[in-house]
């Protein structure tokens, strides 16, 4: 049976049958390889074509993979439909606008409840609501308040020497004698011919041959520098009166430059003894305003000061220095130089001779015309230090204002304030720091006291120690200033505190560095009290025993040339030359006068270098 089977050949298997339930099926007989896609049709399938290139980029190289993608995609990108936004920027900005308005409305309608003292804007008018967002606008009226509280000029007046709305006047009708003769260049036609009249010189070769012009006319072209809009014309006509000398002294007199003022916009040109009437404005007063005419007249002032009467002359140095109470000389840069000059020229016609007496009655206007520190310090900070007049007036007004006394106006400074006197005004109440101190008042003060004290000169030293004692004096002046320094409190949004506290230091640095006449000493802690008084005494002790030390120690000179022929040594033996005995008393002296010497010599040096902390 089994080798029949073994020699029974076997049938190869059917592959083409297949086995029941080899693999899933669905209930109706159906294979789920239908659903896939048949990968011999995924192999052979065509690539996609290539995009036409443009007949220009034929012989152009082909782009890098990184660059034909980008470049592919804007040319497809400009035949694509853009895609609609979802919002419209226009319908927002719309919504927005009428939000605000809703908003603005909403606090209108709140005002009523509020503080009725606090504005909506503070002084400098600047928008903070719309910086302070926080809990939907309900405390931005608490932070203007806060931020005007500490604004440093909050609580300053101004005064102003211009009227804040004063519109020009039309210019005044030419005199008759303007419209005839050659005269008539400065009125014929408008303003453009009448402009290249003055440019071609005809005028001021008229005025020169003549020696001057009619009065009337003279008189009308000062009119026309404070009205003329031109800046040609106005300066062409300055320098038409400047070759006027004559007229000028005769008719320049001071109601006429208080007439010019006035033609500008000056409020109170008169220069009478009594308080002047100052105002909380604000900084952009003269917003918008033409300076040009008060340029121009400030101008002519510097280039006629020698030829102007000497009443004249003193009127229009103290119109200037009440002027320049004004902030605005400080704050306008063009105004400030041509002040500066006009104030150097004009402040060096003054005679000697009457130089005391009018320092003493300008002196004495301001102090009665205003009694703010901050407005005072305006003027003190126009005067140039360059020139020596100016300079000394400066010291002058400073010293005026900071002891309330115009008499110490009459003579120079060094004669009448000493350092002892600045230290003592240091005692009054407006120097004391404490919850009721104006700081902005504090530091203009300070700086007075500063500019008082200047260098600290003084004519002559009455004696050996007065450099001593000054330099004391110094040291206690920085020394209150110090305290004054450390008692400001200046944490948190205290501006006016801050430059209060700043001025107060460089004003105690300054004196201690530039007042003193020498540098201060360093301290050791090997200082005793009184030392500086022993090393003096000591100093001529110490520079003999120097030089005798010196003198003992250097080596003794050698022969010279005749000495050593004369000394020539000689054949014979010479005898020794025997010492002369001394009797025993006198060698004992003098050997207790040198030790005594020597222990002096060494204490010196020891007391030398106790004192020298060595």
């Amino acid at each position: 049976m089994a080798s029949s089977q073994l020699g029974r050949p076997r049938t190869p298997p059917n592959r083409a049958r297949e086995i029941a339930a080899s693999d899933d099926s669905d209930s109706e007989g159906r294979s789920s390889d239908d659903s896939l896609k048949d990968l011999s049709a995924l192999l052979s399938g065509r690539r996609p074509q290539a995009m036409p290139r443009d007949a220009s980029q034929l012989l152009t190289t082909p782009y890098a993979k990184r660059h034909a993608a980008h470049h592919i995609s804007l040319a497809v990108g400009a035949t694509t439909t853009i895609p609609r936004h979802r919002f419209d920027l226009k319908a927002l900005a719309k919504d927005a606008r009428r939000d605000t308005a809703l908003q603005a409305s909403s606090l209108r309608a709140r005002e009523p409840v509020r503080d009725q003292s606090a504005p909506s804007t503070p002084s400098g008018g600047v928008p903070f609501g719309d910086l302070v967002r926080g809990d939907n606008g309900k405390d931005v009226h608490k932070f203007m308040r806060a931020v005007q509280r500490t604004d440093p000029g909050h609580h300053e007046m101004r005064y102003c020497f211009f009227w804040p709305d004063f519109e020009k006047d039309p210019p005044s009708r030419p005199p008759p004698e303007a419209l005839k003769g050659a005269w008539t260049l400065l009125t014929k036609g408008n303003q453009r011919v009448r402009e290249q009249n003055l440019v071609s010189g005809v005028p001021f070769n008229i005025a020169s041959s003549q020696g001057a012009m009619p009065e009337s006319i003279f008189l009308w072209v000062l009119d026309e520098i404070a009205t003329v809009k031109s800046p040609v014309s106005r300066a062409e006509l300055c320098n038409l009166v400047a070759v006027c000398p004559e007229q000028i002294a005769s008719l320049f007199t001071p109601a006429l430059l208080k007439t010019l003022w006035e033609r500008i916009g000056a409020q109170d040109v008169s220069m009478d003894r009594g308080a002047v009437s100052v105002s909380k404005v604000s900084e952009d007063v003269y917003k918008g305003r033409d300076w040009g005419p008060l340029i121009a007249i400030l101008s002519l002032l510097k280039d006629i000061a020698s030829a102007l009467p000497c009443e004249t002359r003193k009127y229009a140095l103290q119109s200037l220095l009440r002027m320049a109470m004004d902030r605005i000389i400080i704050s306008n840069l063009d105004i400030g130089n041509q002040f500066e000059y006009t104030i150097k020229v004009l402040i060096d016609t003054i005679p000697a001779e009457d130089w005391d007496s009018f320092c003493h009655d300008t002196c004495a206007i301001l102090l009665s015309n205003f009694s703010s520190q901050c407005i005072r310090i305006n003027t003190l900070l126009c005067l140039p230090t360059s020139s020596p007049r100016a300079h000394d007036m400066r010291r002058r007004l400073a010293v005026t204002f900071l002891f309330q006394d115009a008499s110490l106006a009459r003579r120079v400074p060094e004669e009448v304030i000493t350092l002892q006197a600045v230290i003592d005004r240091l005692d009054r109440p407006d120097f004391r720091v404490g919850p009721g101190t104006e700081f902005a008042e504090l530091r203009a003060a300070i700086v007075m006291l500063d500019m008082a004290v200047d260098d600290g000169s003084v004519l002559a030293w009455p004696h050996a120690d007065a450099e001593d004692q000054f330099n004391a004096s110094v040291d206690e002046l920085a020394a209150r200033l110090s305290d004054i320094w450390r008692r400001i409190n200046d944490a948190g949004m205290k501006l006016a505190r801050t430059e209060a506290k700043s001025v107060v230091e460089w004003v105690q640095k300054r004196v201690t560095h530039t007042v003193r006449t020498r540098r201060k000493r360093a301290k050791s802690v090997f200082d005793l009290p009184g030392q500086e008084r022993q090393q003096k005494r000591d100093l001529p002790r110490q520079q003999e025993f120097m030089k005798n030390f010196f003198k003992k120690n250097m080596p003794a000179p050698g022969p010279t040339a005749k000495q050593e022929l004369k000394s020539e040594p000689q054949l014979g033996p010479q005898p020794e030359a025997k010492p002369k005995a001394e009797p025993a008393l006198k060698q004992e002296s003098r050997s207790k006068a040198e030790s005594e010497e020597v222990s002096e010599q060494e204490e010196i040096v020891m007391e030398s270098i106790v004192v020298r902390g060595g």
